[in-house]
């Protein structure tokens, strides 16, 4: 499994610790299955806006996009990260940068791994237990 980071914004992050980050959570949901690479673009609010409105016809920014297209596809998706938002959300939610990205990394993950909502984004969803639950164990601990 190769997971692909590539940051196009000028801020300095730590592309290892979201690429382990990604690994883990796939490892944990996965167990032995093998899978094709996972590509993650760390980008700004413009181009995020612009992938957004593309793909979902939606002209507006938002922290991250993920696009699954299954488990025997190469690659197995695609996760688009705004680091503006993400630097936004950590002082709303007490997290620093770091924690917030990896955060807001393993909700992608989850996402491509075909995990979605249940209609409406409340805190009881699988996909937010889940993602609470791995951040807890792989960056809290």
């Amino acid at each position: 499994m190769e997971i692909i980071v590539q940051n196009k914004t000028e801020r300095t992050i730590d592309s290892k610790k979201v690429s382990n980050i990604a690994k883990k959570v796939i490892e944990k949901e996965l167990a032995d299955t093998e899978i094709g690479s996972l590509n993650i673009l760390l980008t700004d609010d413009a181009e995020i806006t612009s992938i957004n409105k593309q793909f979902r016809n939606k002209e507006e920014s938002t922290d991250i996009l993920s696009f699954g297209y299954g488990l025997e596809e190469e690659p197995i998706g695609d996760i688009v990260i705004s680091l503006e938002r993400i630097s936004e959300q950590s002082q709303e939610f007490g997290n620093s940068f770091e924690e917030e990205l990896l955060y807001i990394t393993i909700h992608g993950v989850l996402h491509v791994l075909g995990y979605d909502h249940e209609g409406y984004d409340t805190e009881d969803e699988e996909i937010f237990l889940l993602q609470k639950k791995y951040f807890r164990e792989l960056v809290k601990e």
